[in-house]
């Protein structure tokens, strides 16, 4: 029983470390997006072989620089779906049959903003469908490859990651990684 409890005991003080670790911070501007970010987008980027720049431009459009109702209250910072109907329902537009209409759509949940990250790192480091990303062999290649693997139906998706890329200077964040 002592063993049990000791374990309970760990289990607890990991979660509320791993809360406090990872409170929301205030971000006041763009800048400060990227600052608080881009080290875990240099970290999922290593681990999965994916360019952090990409990471992070991609977080910043989905969750329009974590100020978005999605990265607010389900701290999804890639506009990741859910499978079948969990986690939330929410407004998203989309394209269908080359019109933007806007939908209502179930996205994934998470605890913090890191689980996001790392569920789309796992998300595109692993599954078969984001291959062509993975191994793009630059990160202009990569990001235009997001569409037509079918992480957006933004028919310009890639250049829309690719333009905030290059405005808030995001390569140097790959330095060392891919």
């Amino acid at each position: 029983m002592g063993i049990f409890l000791l374990w309970a005991g760990i289990q607890v003080l990991a979660y509320f470390v791993e809360t406090i670790k990872y409170q929301r911070v205030t971000i006041e501007s763009k800048e400060d997006f990227f600052k608080e970010y881009g080290p875990l987008a240099r970290q999922i980027g290593k681990k999965y072989k994916l360019y952090p720049s990409m990471i992070l431009g991609q977080a910043a459009l989905e969750s329009n620089f974590g100020q978005s109702q999605l990265s607010k209250e389900s701290h999804n910072y890639f506009g990741i779906k859910a499978q079948g109907k969990g986690g939330m329902s929410y407004a998203t537009k989309e394209y269908e049959n080359g019109k933007k209409v806007e939908i209502q759509d179930w996205f994934e949940t998470y605890k913090n903003p890191v689980d996001s990250f790392k569920h789309y790192g796992k998300l595109l480091g692993q599954a078969k469908r984001y291959e062509p990303v993975v191994e793009a062999q630059s990160l202009r290649q990569a990001c235009q490859l997001l569409h037509p693997c079918g992480y957006s139906t933004d028919p310009s998706y890639g250049d829309r990651v690719l333009e905030l890329i290059d405005q808030y200077d995001l390569e140097t964040y790959d330095q060392g990684i891919k």
